[in-house]
């Protein structure tokens, strides 16, 4: 068999789709919380096992061509949320709003090509380059999802290497690991760069990704091994010292305000009274919560309200309270917002836990 350029990519992409599944299934074995978070490890690791199985059997110019361009989608989103529910999960709202609307988008374009047809929209296909040719207005949504999707990692980046800084282990590794990944986003910066200024040969394109694909496997491969066991122990990046609010928080002042005078009865209770309230700074507040109870605020309220559910069905002055009264009394807006916070925090219905009582 005559060994060509060809038949070494061909190997290339072989030997990718075998990495992938080693790290797929060390992915599922190794990492155990949080399951969401395990979720998004085993996206990422999927999309690339799924790009490089298709391009090893591709063999048309437009063969997949939306199964590849969502799995892109999937891996960058799906890098986007590993990084916020890791470190920043303060913004997992901005988060989860550009993740649907880069779906959203994509969806949308598999559509429009259904419609308007495939060779008036995709022109001048390339196998060796895995790409494709699109009107100037689809273009410009796909790269503004790209330079969206590199703004939060390199935010994301730049604040875990150069803005927090703390003395211990963990943290010192999850700067290491972090800075893996920012050499792969700001490399492939760097080649689009030059790639607008000089002309790289053909098959350069395609062992770049290959190449980026193997190196991105290796670091979610050797990840700090506190990631598989407490990841949602170190959120935000800086949650790795608890004398970082300590001294600004006290516990005896914390537990007087929210449970002792039911603050989480307040039907408008939020995170910005509170920390009012306590006197404190509400990113502080937050952590000094997510740290202590491993849960948001907003999660923290419905659980206390929960259990204070539970607690006063047992006594005789709210025995003929119907549920909806019940849920008023312990804090929740109507009776429909309190149905899906008792299942995740109590488990089953409050009516036939109201029935067993009785």
């Amino acid at each position: 068999m005559k060994f060509t350029t060809d038949t070494l990519i061909q190997f290339s992409y072989f030997f990718l789709f075998l990495f992938s599944i080693i790290v797929f299934f060390d992915v599922i074995i190794r990492f155990k919380s949080p399951i969401k978070l395990k979720i998004f490890f085993l996206s990422f690791v999927l999309s690339i096992l799924v790009v490089s199985y298709l391009s090893f059997i591709r063999s048309g110019t437009d063969e997949y061509v939306f199964v590849l361009r969502l799995c892109k989608v999937v891996l960058g989103t799906s890098l986007v949320q590993i990084f916020t529910n890791l470190y920043f999960i303060q913004h997992r709202k901005i988060a989860n709003i550009y993740v649907i609307a880069s779906y959203v988008f994509h969806v949308f374009l598999i559509f429009y090509v259904q419609i308007v047809g495939y060779d008036k929209v995709f022109t001048k296909s390339s196998i060796l380059e895995n790409s494709y040719n699109m009107p100037i207005y689809l273009k410009i949504f796909v790269d503004l999802d790209f330079s969206i999707f590199n703004l939060f990692c390199l935010y994301y980046i730049y604040n875990i290497l150069f803005k927090f800084s703390y003395n211990n282990i963990y943290f010192r590794r999850v700067q290491i690991w972090t800075f893996c990944f920012f050499t792969i986003i700001a490399t492939q910066l760097f080649i689009i760069l030059f790639s607008l200024l000089f002309k790289f040969p053909e098959h350069f394109k395609v062992f770049v990704p290959i190449l980026f694909g193997i190196i991105l496997l290796l670091i979610i491969l050797y990840r700090p091994n506190f990631i598989n066991n407490n990841g949602s122990k170190i959120s935000f990046g800086f949650l790795f010292n608890k004398n970082d609010y300590s001294q600004d928080v006290k516990e005896i002042d914390f537990n007087y305000h929210f449970f002792t005078n039911f603050y989480f009865k307040s039907k408008t209770a939020n995170i910005e009274d509170f920390s009012n309230i306590m006197g404190v700074n509400k990113d502080l507040l937050f952590k000094y919560i997510y740290f202590k109870y491993s849960m948001s605020f907003e999660e923290l309220l419905n659980k206390s309200r929960v259990d204070y559910f539970v607690e006063i069905i047992k006594k005789s002055q709210y025995k003929n309270y119907t549920v909806e009264a019940l849920a008023l009394e312990v804090g929740f807006s109507s009776r429909q917002r309190f149905y899906q916070p008792f299942k995740k925090y109590h488990g089953g219905n409050p009516s036939d836990l109201i029935e067993v009582l009785n």
